[in-house]
């Protein structure tokens, strides 16, 4: 999926912004401690969060599990009851897959999550110290903050037009299509699993059908085999039908002219 979101941003020219920031205060102690971030279609995977100047770090640590019931062991941890973290990275998903969880203090030491009740019953994971909203543009900070003093400043990059949480819905959309249109078979796991997996050739129809979805204005496309251009008449459907038909039968690797572009042909070729 990450692959085919890339390729579709391509396709509409959402472009990546690097300069996304925003500076919090916590003023009281009645204050939230969630922050809504100003820029909308935010990479979760480039936020930085900086309290007082330094970025708050990843943390590593031990975990035991019995039953659904996760304790987490991480020395001085700093957490207190109902704060929300994200688990990055855990050695055995089975027993605590990655995502958001809120947590039960047991001791400084340690503190609770409920995971799945599979898997290995030890193991080891990194979480951050806040978490992110993709729903909402909000980031929630945990631990005991000192109100007046305790700052935040948060760097990330955005998107200019579409959250990847959108992108998926238009490619499940256009998944969907290829489904109607008797290409194949695929069976799609909210929010990102495409079962079996696509080929390149079949990332690339799919990114172009999810972009005649969102766009409509796309009006010509060619493989290596053949060159086709859409009839200036032609809506979504009909733009779409035509494209899955003819790679059925090519089944090339597509590229892509963007509308008002020209292509000049090879000199072996016929249009």
């Amino acid at each position: 999926m990450t692959n085919i979101i890339l390729k579709v941003r391509d396709q509409i020219q959402d472009n990546l912004i690097t300069t996304g920031r925003d500076v919090f205060i916590y003023e009281s102690i009645i204050s939230s401690k969630i922050f809504t971030l100003t820029e909308s279609n935010v990479s979760a995977a480039t936020i930085l969060v900086y309290k007082n100047g330094a970025i708050i770090p990843v943390v590593n640590a031990t975990w035991t599990r019995v039953g659904t019931v996760v304790t987490i062991t991480k020395t001085a941890h700093g957490l207190i009851n109902n704060d929300v973290i994200t688990i990055t990275i855990s050695n055995v998903t089975a027993a605590l897959p990655l995502g958001t969880y809120t947590i039960t203090k047991l001791t400084a030491d340690t503190f609770t999550v409920i995971g799945l009740d599979a898997g290995a019953a030890n193991g080891t994971c990194t979480y951050n110290n806040y978490s992110y909203s993709t729903s909402t543009g909000k980031i929630t900070v945990v631990g005991t903050l000192t109100p007046g003093s305790d700052s935040f400043e948060i760097n990330y990059s955005y998107f200019q037009k579409y959250s990847d949480t959108e992108l998926q819905g238009f490619i499940r959309s256009a998944i969907s299509y290829l489904v109607v249109e008797k290409y194949g078979c695929f069976i799609i796991k909210p929010p990102a699993l495409i079962f079996p997996t696509p080929s390149e050739s079949e990332e690339n129809l799919i990114a172009i059908v999810a972009s005649i979805l969102i766009k409509g204005d796309l009006i010509s496309y060619r493989t290596p085999e053949i060159t086709m251009t859409f009839e200036r008449g032609d809506n979504k459907e009909k733009k779409i039908k035509k494209i899955i038909r003819q790679f059925k039968k090519t089944y090339g690797i597509l590229t892509y002219i963007y509308p008002g572009e020209t292509y000049v042909p090879e000199d072996d070729e016929i249009i």
